[in-house]
């Protein structure tokens, strides 16, 4: 029978609530640095929405306003974004749905970017690759936390 006060904390495995640093095995770094680099990745994935996303959900008509309101020189980068940001909403409404998307499919392809780099520095170590094959495993059945736990282990 389990104790009432301790209740069991069941321990997510969706991409979604790994946290970036663990899943790419980084256990270094300073807070200004690691915000620095979510900072990096953000813009990364904010750019890219604006780059190549906006134009295929929005109207012509409405993209001729995006991108005057985009190419406004005359407001600073924060406040050009944040009009973006009003507009695309407006003509967007799961717009932040959207972008959280984006922002796991980024996430993923770093996880995997880092497998490939791990196989390539480790082609040699045949115990290494089993647990490389073991967490490209892990991947494929969505279980991130413990792939991310499989690469972290390797020594």
């Amino acid at each position: 029978m389990q104790d009432a006060a301790q209740p069991q904390v069941a321990t997510s495995e969706a991409l979604e609530d790994q946290n970036i640093f663990h899943l790419l095995g980084v256990t270094d770094g300073s807070d200004e640095e690691r915000e620095s680099f979510l900072d990096e990745l953000q813009q990364v994935i904010w750019d890219d929405f604006l780059d190549f996303d906006v134009k295929l959900l929005i109207t012509s008509d409405e993209y001729e306003e995006f991108q005057t309101i985009r190419s406004g020189a005359d407001a600073t980068d924060l406040e050009n974004q944040e009009k973006i940001v009003v507009f695309l909403e407006k003509l967007i409404p799961d717009l932040e749905d959207i972008m959280l998307e984006k922002a796991l499919e980024l996430k993923g392809d770093m996880v995997r970017e880092r497998i490939a780099g791990m196989r390539e520095y480790h082609s040699g170590n045949t115990q290494a690759l089993a647990q490389i094959d073991q967490a490209e495993a892990q991947l494929r059945d969505d279980l991130w936390k413990s792939a991310a736990d499989t690469l972290n282990a390797i020594g």
